[in-house]
Parts: C-alpha cells; structure tokens; sequence
C-alpha cells in the first residue's frame, strides 16, 4: 500500500548514506578547532543541509501526486468489444494502447491511475512489466477447443505414451485423431456435445529417436478443423541389475523375475527353501556366490527386492550393510508388503501408513480396470515422494536416504493381471515402480525446461546442472547462450534463447551433453497457448491483488530545489569568514 510520504530509490541507500556520513564528518572534523563557539553551530547546519541536498539529489526521491494520468486499456490479442464498451461506460477517462509482445509497454502506462488489461493477456515473459502498477485483468472466456494437454516428452523405448487432455465445448460428431510421426491414424475417439470432455489416448513406444506425434482435429465430414504437435523423445531402455531377495517362492516374484528379465535386466533371485538353503536364479547373467549381504555383494546391484518376511529375518548387521549401500551407494530398495508389514515398524521400515477400508482402486490411466491393494494407504509425511496415487491417496511412493531410495506400494498380488490379459498394466505398474527406485548414474549434465514447445521469436528458458565449473552452452547454428550461475546452488545454471528455426532444436554442453527442444511458429496450437496465456495472467493478477492500493501515481521531486539549497549552503560558508 502507498501511502503520502517520500519515496527514494533505495538500491545505491546505503553507499550514498555512508559516504555523506564521511563527507559530513570531515568538515566536523576539520572546524573542531572551533568548537563550542558561535560559528561553529552555524558552519555545521550549513555543512549538514549542503550533503543532505547532495544525498537527495543522488536518491533522486519522489512523490504521490495528485496528478492523475487517467485510466487506461490495454488491448491485447482477442480482446472482446463488448467488454471493451462496457468499460467506457463504466469508467470516465479511457486511453487505448495497443500490446506487442516482447516490446517496451507505453511509458504513459507508468502515470495511469488505473491500468485494465483486455484480451489474452501479456505473454509471462512481459507480466513483470506491470509489477507496481495498479493493473486489473478481464479475462475473455476460454476458446472452445483442445485447450489441455498432458504427457511426458523424456520416455524410454518400451515405455507407452499416455496423453491425456480437455476439449472446451466439444461438437458432437466431431473426433480427435491421434497420428504417429508418419501421419498414420493411431486411435480416435469420438466428441460428445457437452460442456467439457476429458480424454487419453494410450500408444506403445518402440524406437529410439525424437517424434513427432499430431492431435487432429476433424469434423463429421472429415476434415481438419484443428491440429496440436506432439513432440516426443524416446531413449534407449537402461539395463539395471536387479537382486531378489524372497524367504519363500512366491507367484508375485514368479511373474516379476519373468518381466524385469524380459526388459533386458539382468536378474539374480535368492528364495529361501528350507532354514539355510536357498534356490537362486539368474537371468541374463551368469551365477555368483551369493551368501550373506555384505557391501561388496550388494555394490554391482541397481535395485534390491526385499519382501516383508525377508526383512523381518534379517538381523541388525544385514539391515545395516543395506541402509549403507542405499546411503552411500545410491542402492534402490523396494519392499514387498504383507499383511504384517504395516503395522510393523524397524531400521528400513521408514514409511509409514493408515488403515483404508477400500482394497481396489480404478486409476484414471487404465480405465475399466481393477486393482487389489491391502487395506491401508502410505501416509502423506514430509519427504514422501509419491509414485502412484488414487485421487487423494497414495499408493506407491518412497522417501529419499542419502544417495540411495526406500520404497514400497499397497498394491496386492499384481501378478493376476497378467493372469487376466492385462500385461500392458501389469508393465506400466512396475516399470514406474523399477524406474524412480533404481539407482541412477550421476549424468554429466541435466537439461530442465518447464516449457514442452518453444516459439519461434519467443525467450525459451532453461536451467542446466552440471559440475563442469566454466560451463559453454551454445545452440545447434553455433551462437553462445550466456549462462548466471544460481547464488547458492554451484552447479546450477541458467539460460535463454530466442529461437529462429521451425523443427527440433538443439542445446550443446561443450561436445558432451545435447538437449533437443521442439520449436513451432505462431500460428500452431494456437488454442493450447491461448488458454496458457489466460491463465498465466490469472495468476498473476490474482497474487498482485490491487485492493487498499492507492493509485496516485509518484513523480519525482525536481533536483534544481536541492541544488539550489545547495548552492545557498555553500555561499553561506563562503561568506560566513568575511562577516
């Protein structure tokens, strides 16, 4: 809130304070000589209004004024004219300024009393422009259309695309079409005449490479109203190591050893026969002695299987060498619930849970089917990191212990999905399971972009992490990309680039590190960046909260009035000797 006072361009304060101190302090101590007597007083108030002039002229302060600079519209892209009218009837003194994204807003915007934006907004990249200024958002209605997407572009071969979305006021008889790179139909699904529609599209991913997946949009007679890029990235299936350890053959590591096997993992299984012995297995790799649990038994290992039995066998030594490896190693640690397990509690049992009367769930991306689970829920608890949830629920999920993770899921006897034909869930489960609890090789840099497509002409941000300590970024045609290093995280850096060409681009790290982004031109998924755009302002407008804010706007004070105090400060003591 402003109210009636000076206000001073704090950001140079403190140095122009301390030096005015010191300028003052020299004069006191160069007439000390005279202390106590008449002109002594006088010299020093000339003395102190002649820095503190100087003080104010270098603060430069500034005032409310009563001045008013009128209310003001700025229009942006899909402004609504009636709204637009309905503001020149509401309010008395309107001035129209046009938005160009990127640019400079009109200074006359800084000496408005009121601003009102129209339209989609300003594009996030320009909003700080508006920060002090008293601003008010009227938001059109959303456009009608696809204007939701969800999906990971970073996958793994293997792995099935899950897109998900929301059509706005979907035509019935109309139908989205999901196309692979090659422009072949996928799988369509038909619109409903309704206010909102929710929709998903599941389709495998079989190659390495970056693709170009398309949502179109058709009509009854088949042709496209609209069409959304999909990029997609898929990468080469990381080969883990994987121990199973079980106190008894069970049906639920039966199916599991033959999954984790089938995905190219390399699988050892130690499963208690009688007190002593042991059957063991192997798959994809050759036998090694595997008697106790020692640091080098365990080193070569990416994820340790352990059920609930097993563990509540082991003694403290054996739990030790374990939470070792995971704190310092990185080792993943999953553990296979029973009945006993939750009520339970030990060195490894660091999560924690609550009673659940519901034992099956139906989660949102494998409509139709159901899943058994024990009767309780993981309990949501500073350092949860959830896998699998069911609306508010947690299913799966794992608390994070040095370098390593400790996990689990209430899920039960998961092997009679693949029982019932449904392999493709069964897949899905535990491969987001084996994926976020496995030990993961430290990468010799990270790439994150919160946006999934850049525009052409538009800032496309990133933050890179990397030990490198001089790190050089540049983009595929060879220009640098200038990079600020995080205050408080070394390793962390960011950057931007604006770039110029339609297709997948591309970020390099020196020779060793390449980040590919999909960029497209103004024109595509239009609907998509309206509705992002809106909400975007939305936010912003709504945690810039203008309410109490008075609107008058500050002018600075002319710096000829301090001069002028000044000028007469320093003939008073050029004259004060000569009376």
């Amino acid at each position: 809130m402003i109210n009636n006072a000076v206000y001073l361009n704090a950001s140079w304060f403190l140095p122009i304070l301390g030096g005015a101190i010191l300028l003052l302090g020299i004069f006191l101590w160069k007439e000390w000589s005279q202390a106590g007597k008449h002109r002594f007083l006088i010299k020093s108030i000339l003395a102190f209004f002649a820095v503190t002039s100087l003080f104010l002229v270098a603060l430069k302060p500034a005032l409310p004024t009563s001045k008013k600079g009128g209310d003001i519209v700025l229009l942006t892209q899909g402004y609504d004219k009636v709204q637009l009218d309905s503001l020149r009837k509401a309010e008395e003194i309107l001035k129209l300024l046009n938005y160009e994204p990127g640019k400079p807003l009109p200074a006359a915007i800084r000496s408005s009393r009121k601003v009102f934006v129209l339209g989609h907004g300003l594009k996030e990249y320009d909003l700080w422009q508006l920060e002090e200024i008293p601003a008010f958002y009227i938001s059109p209605e959303p456009p009608d259309g696809v204007i939701k997407l969800n999906y990971e572009v970073e996958n793994s071969i293997g792995d099935n695309m899950l897109l998900q979305g929301l059509y706005k006021n979907p035509i019935e008889g109309y139908k989205l079409v999901l196309s692979g790179p090659g422009g072949a139909g996928l799988d369509s699904i038909a619109l409903r005449g309704e206010d909102k529609q929710v929709f998903q599209f599941i389709t495998p991913l079989k190659a390495k490479g970056n693709y170009i997946y398309s949502l179109t949009e058709k009509n009854t007679e088949g042709k496209i109203i609209n069409t959304n890029v999909i990029p997609v990235k898929v990468a080469e299936k990381v080969k883990l190591r994987i121990l199973v350890l079980n106190s008894f053959p069970t049906f639920e590591t039966r199916y599991l050893k033959n999954f984790l096997a089938e995905a190219g993992n390399e699988v050892v299984v130690r499963s208690q026969i009688t007190r002593n012995r042991f059957k063991f297995e192997y798959l994809n790799t050759g036998s090694i002695a595997l008697g106790n649990l020692t640091e080098q038994t365990l080193e070569s290992f990416d994820l340790l299987i352990v059920d609930a039995s097993s563990l509540r066998g082991f003694s403290g030594s054996q739990k030790t060498v374990i939470e070792n490896m995971v704190r310092e190693q990185g080792l993943g640690l999953f553990l296979q619930p029973d009945d006993a397990f939750f009520n339970s509690s030990g060195q490894l049992n660091i999560l924690n849970f609550k009673s659940f009367t519901n034992t099956e769930i139906n989660e949102p991306q494998w409509p139709g089917i159901t899943l058994n689970t024990y009767p309780y829920r993981i309990r949501k608890e500073f350092g949860i990191q959830e896998i699998h949830t069911s609306g508010t629920s947690i299913i799966s999920a794992y608390k994070k212990v040095g370098e390593g993770k400790i996990g689990t899921a209430v899920y039960s006897e998961t092997w009679q999905l693949i029982l019932g034909g449904k392999n493709q869930v069964y897949g899905e489960l535990w491969s987001k399971l084996i994926e976020e609890l496995s030990r993961k090789e430290v990468p010799y840099a990270t790439w994150h972009t919160d946006a999934v497509i850049g525009q052409i002409g538009e800032p496309f941000e990133f933050e890179l992490r990397t030990e490198v300590e001089n790190p050089n970024v540049t983009t595929g045609s060879g220009s640098i990309i200038p990079l600020i290093q995080d205050p408080s995280i070394s390793y962390l850096w960011k950057g931007t680039t604006w770039p110029k060409e339609k297709g997948w681009n591309t970020l390099h790290l020196d020779t060793t590190s390449v980040h590919h982004f999909y960029v497209e031109d103004n024109t595509s998924g239009s609907k998509l960046r309206t509705f992002k755009t809106q909400q975007a302002n939305q936010r912003y407008f709504a945690s810039e909260m203008m309410e109490g804010r008075d609107n008058s706007p500050l002018e600075p004070v002319n710096p000829l009035w301090f001069l002028g105090l000044f000028l007469i400060c320093m003939g008073g003591l050029w004259l004060e000797p000569k009376l």
